[in-house]
């Protein structure tokens, strides 16, 4: 005896850019509420139809009668419930499509912001702006069109079909053959816009990046002349663009003449075959023509769809995009606070979970000590410090004050951790507004303190304005060794008990570094600091090293 045992299949994960599509909240009522609306319109124009052929049959075939007053006042309430509904729908699909390209907008804005920088380093800052500028354009069409469209095209065409079989049985079964047809001819076609679309978009962002590191490196490329060479770069990029899009308005085409050709022909072959039955007695006039009537209703909305299936694969790319940020790991955001005070620092086997990273360390900090992190250039050191500050998520183990990292609130902990990166940024606007960037409610008093900590009140007395002095794009006004004293004035003036340092002291002659080297161990004594450096370690540092697989 031979025993069959059900094989047991795994359910087919869902595709992430359907899902990235979908993600807003709140699609389903709209939906529901538009086919409801739908349905009702198509029930209107059944209805219509069906009354304005008696009409016409009643004028037309003897003994010829006067239209009946019933017979008129419902085709027209026909007609009206067509119209109202079709003008609520159009309302309905922009309200959807507003509140989800809104919402989509956020979530990505959200995303980035929560990422941060270094998460991102492997995406092109141009391909990102390209996203977001691009997302209300290429997504609304698809909530306002194609995602309302299908349930609309749907419900007409089994309307249509419905009503159309109990008028006319012969004209129903055409419709039952020729509309899969057109379906399968749409579906063939679009497999061929997939491809089309996708490189449409790559062209598109890659000729958005092009053009927007052409702005942002102007001046360097006049100082070098190689304006002509980016201009050829330009040029090429932008014929490939033209030559993408060219192709998906060309396959667009096709799939409009595809459309257009079924249904035109489905309406003659129906025409031909009532006219036939009719001549030869074998119909009657009003169902028959009420048949006809509603054999558009039944390819227009499929008709519709196929050109609203465009919309939906202008989407598709930018969503793969969307769901690809998604798929980055983030730094994972626990309940749990650090203990008081400068917090102890323990590794073991850690490292940033980042491509390319792949040196750990191993070691302990002490409570406000003193520490510099050495090793190899691009093992990961500067990744290091962003997963202890929680701004990417990390492998081994990390521990503060004995609770491990991954447990930590990232939002009370960011308060209590100071990131000085190698080139520190500082905004194009006064001193005071640079360093209120870390303690917004600081007064001019606490100010001056921070300044006099790192030796830089000095300089900010002699500036016009002393605190109100512009600094310029990317502070202009001051010097390298000035810059990086600002930057950890703004570190001091946070309050944080926790200071990583990265490459403070990396553009700066050894004198300066020196001289930086020490003014941190006083500015920052009774706190946990945590210095990459490739040269010497300030005196007393302990030293520890990354080490590689």
């Amino acid at each position: 005896m031979v025993s069959i045992t059900p094989r047991l299949t795994r359910p087919r994960p869902p595709d992430p850019v359907r899902r990235a599509l979908n993600a807003p909240p709140g699609l389903g009522r709209p939906l529901a509420l538009g086919a409801a609306l739908s349905l009702l319109g198509a029930l209107g124009t059944a209805l219509a139809f069906v009354l304005a052929a008696r009409i016409i049959a009643g004028v037309l075939t003897p003994p010829a009668r006067l239209p009946d007053i019933g017979e008129v006042l419902g085709a027209a309430l026909g007609l009206g419930v067509r119209a109202l509904t079709g003008a609520a729908r159009e309302a309905l699909s922009a309200r959807l499509a507003a509140h989800a390209t809104a919402w989509q907008r956020d979530r990505l804005t959200a995303r980035l912001l929560a990422l941060g920088p270094v998460a991102l380093s492997g995406r092109r800052a141009a391909d990102l702006v390209t996203l977001s500028s691009d997302l209300g354009p290429r997504l609304a069409p698809y909530y306002a069109r194609f995602l309302p469209g299908r349930a609309h095209a749907a419900i007409c065409a089994l309307v249509a079909l419905g009503v159309t079989a109990l008028l006319d049985p012969a004209t129903a079964a055409l419709l039952v053959v020729t509309g899969p047809l057109t379906v399968v001819f749409l579906y063939l076609v679009g497999l061929a816009t997939h491809a089309a679309t996708q490189a449409q978009w790559t062209r598109h962002t890659r000729l958005a990046g092009r053009l927007l590191t052409l702005t942002r490196h102007l001046p360097t490329l006049h100082a070098f002349g190689a304006v002509p060479t980016y201009r050829d770069v330009l040029v090429r990029s932008a014929g490939a663009h033209r030559e993408a899009t060219l192709r998906v308005l060309r396959v667009a085409f096709l799939s409009g003449f595809v459309m257009e050709f079924a249904a035109t022909l489905a309406t003659a072959l129906v025409a031909v075959w009532i006219g036939v039955r009719l001549f030869g007695g074998e119909a009657t006039l009003a169902p028959t023509l009420a048949a006809l009537m509603l054999v558009p209703e039944f390819f227009g909305p499929l008709r519709q769809l196929g050109a609203d299936r465009h919309a939906a694969l202008d989407a598709e790319p930018l969503a793969r995009d969307l769901a690809a940020l998604d798929a980055v790991p983030g730094a994972p955001d626990g309940t749990r606070d650090a203990p008081p005070n400068a917090p102890e620092l323990t590794f073991h086997g850690a490292r940033a979970d980042l491509t390319g990273v792949t040196a750990t360390l191993t070691g302990t900090v002490a409570s406000g000590e003193h520490v510099a992190l050495r090793g190899p250039s691009g093992v990961g050191k500067s990744a290091l410090l962003h997963a202890l500050g929680k701004y990417v998520a990390h492998t081994g183990q990390v521990t503060v004050g004995g609770v491990p990292l991954d447990d930590l609130n990232a939002a009370r902990w960011a308060r209590r951790v100071a990131l000085v990166p190698q080139a520190p940024r500082l905004l194009a606007a006064s001193v005071r507004d640079n360093l209120r960037l870390a303690a917004p409610d600081a007064d001019d008093r606490a100010l001056w303190t921070a300044l006099r900590e790192v030796g830089l009140d000095g300089v900010i007395a002699a500036l016009p304005g002393t605190l109100d002095a512009p600094l310029g794009e990317g502070g202009t006004r001051l010097s390298g060794g000035e810059t990086a004293r600002l930057a950890l004035a703004r570190a001091l003036l946070s309050g944080a008990d926790l200071l990583l340092l990265d490459e403070v002291t990396a553009h700066l002659d050894g004198d300066t570094a020196r001289d930086l080297h020490a003014l941190i161990g006083r500015a920052a004594r009774g706190r946990t600091v945590l210095l990459v450096t490739h040269r010497d370690p300030p005196p007393g540092w302990r030293i520890l090293t990354l080490e590689a697989p």
